[in-house]
């Protein structure tokens, strides 16, 4: 183990570069104030890394609830994205950069948490519109990582399919605000999310897929989504 160069109870920056993405990817790593090499975590993998540590205070909900004995162990790694042309280009469904930024995570990401920290077979991954369409798209790709936190994901016909063709068991926490059917986009056009996630909803259904589905008041900001964190941490990390 080398996790001595993190510092407990704190997020601490770090820096991997990646073969795959071309270039050095920054994370948050966060160890509970009580980390212990000798226990096993669970690993939860922040998308849109800064939002969830500034906006959603993951950590900050996190050991809450672990210190109130609500949770199991569990380690969270921040995954920041550089600028939001580089952002769209890994997260996107249509992208092929998304592609890419799995194969980070699974190649490169995966081998640095279990040389670094005690970790368990568990993993969950959490991410926000653009971001929680590539936590889909992860867990739907690869089976170690069969949980993941959705709040209002940008749904397209190829994430659709690709539930669909889905063959292993997976578990999902999806989050949408009822006020997100014309969310104004960064390029000035509109966009809805709560139909095409209402259609992801039925599909899971439709597989017999384990899932939580929250349909709540509110838009597509940070103001809809920080107060769902702790369910979603409860519902996949529950002791």
């Amino acid at each position: 183990m080398r996790d001595r160069m993190f510092t407990r109870g704190l997020v601490t920056p770090y820096e991997l570069a990646s073969t795959y993405l071309k270039r050095t990817v920054k994370l948050g790593i966060y160890l509970a104030e009580d980390y212990s090499a000798l226990h096993e975590h669970a690993v939860v993998l922040a998308f849109d890394g800064q939002d969830f540590s500034q906006l959603g205070q993951l950590h900050r909900q996190y050991q809450r609830l672990y210190d109130e004995r609500e949770l199991r162990r569990a380690i969270i790694i921040f995954i920041h994205y550089p600028d939001i042309e580089t952002r769209s280009n890994d997260y996107h469904p249509e992208s092929t950069g998304q592609n890419e930024m799995i194969q980070f995570v699974t190649s490169e990401l995966e081998p640095f948490l279990t040389e670094h920290f005690m970790v368990s077979d568990e993993r969950l991954a959490m991410g926000d519109s653009l971001s929680a369409s590539l936590a889909l798209a992860l867990s739907l790709a690869d089976n170690r990582y069969d949980q993941a936190a959705l709040f209002s994901p940008m749904v397209t016909d190829t994430t659709l399919r690709a539930v669909d063709q889905l063959e292993h068991q997976v578990r999902y926490y999806q989050v949408i605000g009822n006020e997100e059917s014309a969310f104004q986009l960064k390029n000035g056009e509109t966009a809805d999310f709560l139909t095409p996630n209402r259609a992801l909803h039925q599909a899971f259904e439709e597989k017999g897929i384990e899932h939580v589905y929250h349909e709540i008041d509110g838009g597509h900001t940070w103001k809809t989504w920080k107060p769902e964190i702790a369910s979603a941490l409860q519902y996949f990390l529950t002791v």
